[in-house]
């Protein structure tokens, strides 16, 4: 997978939020199957310039799926997607 710019994909003339968003489009790549169990993430302050937001807005995002069960968080290695 490749982790160029999404920043395309973030639209700030929506009345959701930037972090949602971004937790709509991870999402969406571990539906579809292009994020696959065990997979590594990029870390917050890569996403945030993959996305072009603050690292605290890529971090909500992040801790939003990892609520939802969908990433674990592992500290001092990095974030990964659950195997469901």
């Amino acid at each position: 997978m490749s982790w160029e710019s999404r920043a395309d994909r973030i639209n700030r003339d929506l009345p959701v939020y930037v972090w949602s968003q971004i937790a709509d489009d991870l999402r969406a790549d571990i539906d579809s199957g292009e994020l696959t169990p065990g997979q590594r993430l990029p870390s917050g302050p890569e996403l945030a310039e993959i996305y072009g937001v603050t690292k605290v807005t890529a971090t909500k995002a992040i801790r939003h799926l990892q609520e939802a069960g969908l990433l674990i968080v592992v500290n001092g290695m990095g974030t990964y997607v659950t195997a469901g």
